[in-house]
C-alpha cells in the first residue's frame, strides 16, 4: 500500500465511525507519508450527497483494493523535503521507506 491506492476498511472502530467511517467502505490514500503507523484515507459519497471524509486509518485495518500506480519517484515528489527517509510504503507486511529500510521487524506486526 501506498500513496494513491484504492483501501477497504477492514474493522470498524469508534474513532472511525464518529467520522461516519465504518467497515467494508472504500476510499484512496490521499498522503504519501505513513504517520504513527496510519494512512490518510479519503472516502467519497459516490452518490455526492455527503461531504468527503479525510480520516488516518490504522495499516492493520487496510486492504489493499486497486494499485494506485504510483512510481517511487512521484511518492518521493510527495514527502515532505522530498525526504526518502520518510515512512511511506507497506510491503509484504513491513513499512517501508523509499530507501528500502524496514521500520517494524517482524512482518504483519506493525508495533514490532
Amino acid at each position: 500500500m501506498k500513496a494513491f491506492d484504492d483501501v477497504k476498511v477492514l474493522r470498524d472502530k469508534k474513532e472511525y465511525n464518529d467520522f461516519g467511517v465504518y467497515k467494508g467502505m472504500e476510499g484512496t490514500i490521499i498522503e504519501a507519508e505513513i504517520r504513527d503507523r496510519c494512512f490518510y484515507v479519503n472516502f467519497i459519497d459516490p452518490n455526492m450527497i455527503e461531504d468527503d471524509i479525510g480520516i488516518l486509518i490504522d495499516i492493520e485495518d487496510l486492504e489493499l483494493v486497486k494499485d494506485g500506480g504510483a512510481s517511487d519517484a512521484e511518492i518521493l515528489d510527495c514527502l515532505p523535503k522530498n525526504n526518502p527517509s520518510w515512512w511511506c510504503k507497506v510491503e509484504d507486511g513491513y513499512i517501508l521507506n523509499l530507501k528500502g529500510e524496514r521500520k517494524n521487524k517482524i512482518p504483519y506486526d506493525y508495533n514490532s
